[in-house]
């Protein structure tokens, strides 16, 4: 039980920190037609989740720091399905080439951002 609170916890704090991160995005473009909000917060979260991976205090996957931060934290705070329903959207409404710069984009820069935070976490001590 206490694992599942934990997730639970963390992914409820995840999910208010994906909404700021969206709202922040709104107010800095409001009128962007590409979905900053989510493109940042998956970017982002790739590069936290990679520096967790590699952090040696967070080597023991699976127990309750793990579960916190990795599945719970950022398991509510980056968002794959949006960043699909998003770049579907895009498609429908004659923006392919943003489409594809999201879709391929997202994919792209987050396996950078994951070996970057791979890379920032192992030197942590």
């Amino acid at each position: 039980m206490r694992n599942v609170l934990l997730v639970f916890l963390g992914g409820g704090l995840g999910s208010v920190l994906r909404y700021f991160t969206m709202i922040g995005a709104a107010r800095l473009l409001p009128k962007a037609v590409f979905p900053w909000g989510v493109f940042a917060t998956n970017i982002l979260g790739s590069f936290t989740l990679g520096f967790i991976c590699a952090w040696p205090a967070m080597r023991e996957k699976g127990g309750g720091p793990w579960l916190f931060a990795a599945t719970g934290l950022l398991g509510g705070y980056t968002t794959f399905s949006t960043l699909a329903n998003d770049s579907w959207l895009l498609l429908v409404n004659q923006h392919s080439w943003l489409a594809v710069c999201n879709a391929a984009g997202s994919v792209i820069l987050g396996v950078i951002a994951a070996a970057l935070g791979w890379w920032a976490g192992s030197r942590c001590v």
